[in-house]
């Protein structure tokens, strides 16, 4: 077996110092280390000269004062990509290395790789430099940086970067929301179509079936199986939804009270998986991975991922399971940067769907209020009549 440390006395200085450092002969052995190496102040130490270039082009992402995720700076000029669907509907902040904060407005969300694009009002920032990913093998250490180049996680590449059939994972959605119970099918051309109905859900109440298209979530048209997913992920349980869908040539509205969603908290897999800390929300659909093994807080997201060379392989998007994480690779995240900026993928800003108890109550109101005024005016009316009755009755005394 070659050892690792002569693989990177040919690449990076600092590289062979981490080696040197750690006592390391190869690669696998960092595998082996286990998490109580990889979180150790030696193994952190040694890391912070390597992170320190990469580590001037990361931010805060704040609302209302908190973090929500981390950011990295992609140009001089203030853009910003992080993880999109960390991202509240509420004012934005970003906060600098140096201290300075500013108003941030999101200016794009590739929704398939959950990246977002945020600008601010500055100038002379430190963008970072993207890496191939596939430079940075299998086995190699990795550090996701945090504030001030500090590493919030080390690991190694546990996966290279690879295509995800959208199949192969179930999507992740707000395990507190409103549950239809619905299975997707392959994405049409328009619509979210079903390729599974659950037994007993609020689907198989409804009507659904398998293949149905559904067209529109109440006043939300409905592109894709995302769409759906991020619609009703707003609902809670035991409220009704309108569904308009599309049945062969025919189309139909029905109605759904969503359910509760089943709980997997008990489940011996997802318990070992959340052990060590919380997974993100958004964690699975992403169409091209890298995967590694550090153990990343979820709301460190959009943050860097960087080899021992201190380049930047991939942006972290996800922590899916006790120890895997996802990042989108660099080459990937640099190929969707001019797409992000150019104010195509600009987020589109929806009335929220109101509840149709809400509705009705609010058309009743109206109603009432029409009905009211016609009242008064027909009150107004018997007035005068009144006071001219009067006023004749005085006359014929």
């Amino acid at each position: 077996m070659v050892r690792f440390s002569s693989l990177v006395a040919r690449r990076s200085p600092l590289a062979l110092a981490l080696v040197v450092a750690l006592g390391l002969a190869t690669p696998v052995l960092a595998q082996r280390g286990g998490e109580i190496q990889k979180s150790s102040p030696r193994v952190l130490a040694a890391f912070k000269e390597v992170l320190a270039a990469p580590g001037k082009s990361v931010v805060q992402v704040l609302a209302e004062g908190k973090q929500v995720a981390l950011g990295t700076i992609v140009s001089a000029d203030g853009w910003i990509v992080t993880k999109a669907s960390l991202l509240p509907e509420k004012p934005l902040s970003v906060k600098l290395l140096d201290g300075r904060s500013f108003s941030a407005r999101v200016t794009g969300v590739e929704e398939k790789f959950d990246l977002g694009m945020l600008k601010i009002a500055a100038s002379g920032l430190t963008p970072v430099t993207f890496a191939d990913s596939k430079g940075t093998p299998v086995g190699y250490w990795v550090a996701s940086v945090g504030m001030n180049g500090e590493p919030v996680a080390v690991g190694v590449v546990s996966v290279a970067a690879r295509d995800i059939p959208s199949r192969e994972y179930p999507r992740s959605i707000n395990t507190n929301s409103g549950y239809l119970g619905v299975g997707l099918a392959d994405d049409s051309e328009e619509g979210a179509k079903l390729g599974q109905i659950m037994p007993n859900s609020a689907a198989s109440k409804a009507g659904l079936k398998e293949n149905d298209v559904i067209l529109s979530v109440g006043a939300v048209k409905i592109k894709n199986g995302e769409a759906l997913i991020a619609t009703l992920s707003k609902f809670k349980p035991n409220d009704t939804v309108t569904l308009k869908i599309r049945r062969g040539e025919e189309e139909l509205e029905l109605k759904a009270i969503l359910g509760k969603r089943p709980q997997q908290g008990a489940d011996r897999s997802d318990f070992q998986n959340r052990m060590g800390s919380e997974l993100s929300e958004r964690r699975t659909g992403f169409p091209h991975i890298l995967q590694h093994d550090t153990v990343i807080s979820p709301r460190d997201c959009g943050c860097p991922l960087v080899n021992l060379e201190g380049k930047v392989i991939g942006i972290n998007i996800a922590r899916a399971g006790r120890t895997e994480s996802y990042a989108i690779p660099g080459e990937k995240v640099l190929a969707l940067l001019g797409e992000l900026k150019s104010g195509k993928l600009a987020p589109v800003v929806k009335a929220p769907v109101e509840p149709e108890a809400v509705t009705a109550a609010r058309v009743a109101l109206k109603k009432a209020e029409e009905d009211l005024a016609a009242a008064q005016k027909k009150v107004e009316a018997l007035k005068a009549a009144l006071k001219k009755v009067e006023e004749e009755a005085k006359k014929n005394k």
